[in-house]
């Protein structure tokens, strides 16, 4: 069988839903089609004993890409935001502070008593000079390096312009594990700077009172408005014809359907897109450009179920740092109580290992979340069970992040009319649900205008 559509899209992730919600609504005729038998890959829930589990994004960006796109397709956007309270656990000790302004999480150590003593007159004039020269050079995407001509500095480097303190550089460390997916000596300097300037880190964010399914099948009726979505339909090819793409193939109720379309949009990944396609189709440029950047990011995320809180009071969200493994935690049934049976918690926990470059030894990795539950939260023994521990390594279908900020690929592909969305190719300065949104943002503009 045979069908046509204007745009076809693979997989129902942040990004793919969001690019197909937005050209839908703009008149495109629109087919998404996902592989598994849910939609919204890692922005989805599974229900287990009464538990809501979120399958990988659990805080929600408001007041950006997202959001926005949630309005222009006229879906409910039903977020219960954090409030402006950050616990942190330093070195044992825990603090609170207001996120008042992107540069909060800049002037923590300011605040700061640790067991080495005080760290204040480092930590206030670092955030001076940071608040004064250092962010506006960021989000011009340069810094000036010191040391080589043209040459960019990783957040590290850049830190130790100012101290070699070991225990600020894992405070710093911390943060951006939990936000970006990779480690300060991974990331650029400016991609730091960049989102602290223009998101405020963790200010403006919430979780789904019900789940994200309910978000995502917003989503989902946005497109059938102007199309079909298809669940447990797995796309075999995309069709190219000189340089240019024609389709895809699918399989569905056990036969394969050939789908005619102008436009195809993959939310499966860049390295999967040239699977699909066929790394004969795509220009030598562009292939070893993704051979040189894509760096995925492993991440961790332990879902545990309580009948008595774990975590410090109102500790909603909180940032770990010196632990093994963990890096950040937080009860969403405190914050949304229908995601846990009656008189339940149901606490987070966010891990990642000590390398990002190769695959990891996944029960030793087990064993560490193990270890720091039971040390860093001492009811977790008698008062906690784990519903779930995902392993997503850098080998994984699901990995914590298809690129490190600042390695992306482009959206667009050496392929006419052949588009990536997602994680692999989102835009400077953005992470967390709302980088895959902006991808698709942009992905929709770019066909809109053509």
């Amino acid at each position: 069988m045979e069908r046509d559509y204007d745009v076809a899209v693979i997989g129902s992730g942040i990004g793919g839903l969001c690019a197909g919600a937005l050209l839908a609504r703009r008149g495109y005729r629109t087919l998404l089609v996902e592989s598994l038998d849910r939609w919204g890959g890692r922005m989805s829930t599974v229900e287990k004993d009464g538990y809501k589990l979120p399958t990988g994004a659990i805080l929600l960006h408001r007041d950006g890409p997202l959001e926005n796109i949630y309005k222009e397709v006229g879906a409910g956007f039903d977020v219960v935001n954090l409030p402006r309270t950050l616990h942190c656990r330093i070195e044992g000790k825990d603090y609170q502070m207001k996120l008042n302004n992107p540069l909060t999480l800049l002037r923590v150590v300011s605040d700061l008593e640790i067991s080495r003593g005080r760290l204040a007159r480092l930590g206030g004039s670092m955030a001076a000079e940071i608040g004064k020269k250092k962010i506006q050079q960021a989000l011009g995407r340069e810094i000036k390096n010191p040391f080589a001509k043209g040459a960019k500095l990783d957040f590290r480097e850049w830190l130790m312009q100012y101290t070699d303190d070991e225990v600020l550089h894992k405070i710093f460390d911390t943060i951006i594990v939990a936000v970006l997916v990779c480690h300060a000596w991974e990331l650029p300097a400016d991609e730091f700077f960049s989102y602290m300037a223009g998101l405020g880190a963790l200010i403006d964010a919430g979780v789904a009172p019900r789940g994200n399914v309910e978000l995502v099948e917003g989503l989902v009726e946005a497109i059938r408005a102007n199309g079909d979505a298809w669940l447990s339909s797995p796309v075999k090819r995309i069709m190219v014809e000189k340089g240019e793409v024609r389709g895809i193939v699918v399989e569905r109720e056990g036969r394969d359907e050939i789908i005619s379309s102008n436009v195809v949009i993959s939310d499966t990944g860049p390295r999967r897109t040239v699977d699909l396609a066929g790394s004969d189709n795509f220009g030598r440029k562009y292939l070893r450009e993704m051979r040189m950047k894509l760096r995925a990011g492993p991440a961790m995320l332990v879902l545990v179920a309580s009948d008595e809180p774990l975590l410090p009071k109102s500790a909603h969200f909180m940032i770990i740092s010196g632990a093994r493994r963990l890096v950040c935690a937080g009860d969403v049934a405190l914050l949304c109580p229908a995601l846990a049976p009656a008189g339940k918690h149901l606490s987070y926990y966010c891990g990642y290992p000590l390398n990002s470059l190769v695959p990891m030894e996944v029960e030793w990795e087990r064993i560490q979340c193990q270890r720091d539950l039971e040390e860093q939260f001492p009811g977790f023994k008698k008062h906690g069970e784990i519903l779930h521990m995902g392993v997503h390594d850098v080998d994984s279908d699901f990995p914590g992040g298809r690129a490190w900020p600042g390695y992306d690929m482009p959206q667009e592909t050496s392929i006419k009319n052949l588009y990536n969305v997602g994680e692999g190719v989102k835009a400077p300065g953005w992470s967390g649900t709302n980088k895959a949104a902006k991808t698709a943002a942009v992905v929709a503009d770019m066909i809109s205008r053509c």
